[in-house]
């Protein structure tokens, strides 16, 4: 999660925008005392050109009244909208470490260290003999003019959320090792293991950027293979690299037809249960159903978490 300015808390509504390729998705939701948190709204928009700020704008002006008083925002960035990166974690405290990590960073992103908004995570379990962090970066010229829209919605600003950790967010629940599968159109897929709860690996992987894009007949005709090769590749890593159980399971979340045969297919190919990705119960009734307000529904749930853990 990037760091940002954290304003006191006015309104009790969560509003999250998600920027996902040529498109901004935005959810609304409402947490409710000792419940599951209400989804009040799940809706889209296309981008004009490269104006993110004018679609944002145009949905909160569409959803005025839940915009209003100052509710709780939170930003997602898509993947195609920052970068991750693996690095060996230098000897500094945590907060040595936040604030020089952009200059760190200096040739393994290509954003120069002074349009720099940078933030890092650790996995559970290094491989031995390391101490690596995971280090997202994104560009502070780009996300201004969209901070500046934000801040006339609200003064309550409370994080901006990368996707891989907003989408994390909504698979918690995992306790057996699991291989997901997270892509939007056009973007690169996330291929990531869970285990009680945590995420191990996380890997982006361009070549599947069309995978959602697969008809039924080129589904039959082995088009998921190359999907089948990276997640054994995860799998692989998880059990292999890092010394952890076998991998059980494979989830997909991902806008492809909701078909059997697909589910079949991966089982065939890799021999684990296969099956899709379920939504929480919260947002089964609004949700999309497609995935593509995924890392929106994750980004809000951080960000009502970040409240209740400063509550």
């Amino acid at each position: 999660m990037l760091n940002l300015l954290r304003a006191r808390n006015k309104s009790k509504l969560i509003v999250t925008f998600a920027l996902r390729g040529a498109k901004v998705h935005m959810v609304v939701i409402e947490p409710l005392p000792d419940a599951q948190p209400q989804l009040i709204v799940s809706d889209e928009v296309s981008v004009s050109g490269d104006d993110v700020a004018g679609a944002i704008r145009q949905l909160a002006h569409t959803y005025a009244k839940y915009c209003r008083h100052h509710p709780q925002l939170s930003l997602v960035l898509g993947n195609s909208f920052y970068q991750s990166v693996s690095l060996e974690r230098p000897p500094l405290n945590d907060e040595e470490l936040r604030s020089s990590l952009r200059y760190s960073l200096r040739d393994l992103v290509v954003f120069e260290p002074e349009d720099c908004l940078t933030d890092y995570y650790e996995f559970p379990v290094q491989l031995p003999g390391q101490n690596r962090i995971n280090a997202v970066a994104a560009s502070k010229s780009f996300l201004m003019p969209i901070l500046q829209v934000l801040h006339d919605i609200s003064d309550n600003m409370r994080a901006i959320v990368v996707e891989e950790q907003a989408v994390a967010c909504l698979f918690s629940a995992i306790k057996e090792p699991t291989v997901v599968v997270y892509q939007q159109p056009q973007q690169a897929a996330l291929l990531q293991v869970y285990h009680e709860g945590s995420l191990y690996v996380n890997r982006a992987v361009r070549a599947l950027e069309r995978i959602s894009e697969l008809s039924l007949e080129e589904v039959r005709m082995g088009g998921l293979q190359p999907l089948s090769v990276e997640v054994q590749r995860s799998a692989d890593y998880f059990e292999r690299q890092l010394r952890q159980r076998p991998v059980k399971e494979v989830q997909l979340a991902v806008a492809l037809p909701k078909k059997s045969e697909i589910i079949q297919a991966l089982h065939d190919d890799l021999g684990l249960q296969a099956e899709w990705a379920a939504y929480p119960d919260w947002a089964r009734e609004l949700g999309s159903g497609d995935y593509s307000d995924f890392a929106a529904l994750g980004g809000a749930l951080m960000t009502l978490k970040l409240g209740e853990e400063e509550a």
